[in-house]
Order: structure tokens, then sequence, then C-alpha cells
């Protein structure tokens, strides 16, 4: 299953899909939370502190990869499994739960 979490700006997203993702982990299914956003911080509301959140890696842009199909059509195609990009990049943030940070604005002009 797929969930994806979409409204304008404080509206609530993260906090929702954080509670979310919580809720499922602590019912035994194994939730992977990907935030999306250049100022992460579905990191804090599924249970990770503030001063670890600058720790967790974020995805590179070489993940994925531009692929031309027999037709002709240009579409974009992950280098690495799921499975691999979780293991390399995720953080078990608690059983069953693994946090993916997709990009962090760590300087200005960098979002």
């Amino acid at each position: 299953m797929k969930i994806a979490v979409a409204g304008k700006g404080g509206s609530g997203k993260t906090t929702i899909a954080g509670t979310l993702a919580r809720v499922l982990a602590q019912r035994g299914l194994q939730v992977l939370a990907i935030d999306g956003d250049t100022n992460p911080s579905l990191g804090i509301s599924t249970g990770i502190p503030r001063e670890k959140l600058l720790e967790t890696p974020t995805l590179p842009n070489s993940l994925l990869q531009r692929v031309t199909d027999g037709d002709g059509k240009v579409k974009g195609v992950l280098s690495m499994s799921v499975g691999e990009i979780k293991e390399k990049f995720g953080v078990l943030v608690r059983p069953n739960l693994t946090l993916l940070e997709m990009a962090r604005v760590d300087h200005a002009g960098a979002g």
C-alpha cells in the first residue's frame, strides 16, 4: 500500500503523516516513511530527536537515472532496489518504521 499526504502549507500534512506512520508500525506493518520536503520535519513527527536529524542521510541525485525505452520515451528508473535504498539511506526510527529523507536545505540558496 502507498499513501501520500498532500495539501497546502500549514495544514498538518507532516503531523498526519508521522502519526499514521507510527500507528501503522505499532500495528506490526512495515512502514517506509519518505520526507520529500526540503525543510524536513517528518523525522521529528516519527520520533527522531531534533538534534539527531542533521545526522540522517539524504538521498543522492544519482539514485534516479533517465532511461529511454524502445519506443523513445524517457522515464526515470531507480539505480538501486527499494530494499538497497532503505538499507543504505534509511534510518530505523522504531521497530517497523524506517525514514528516508529526500533533501535538506543546509545553506542559503540550496532550496
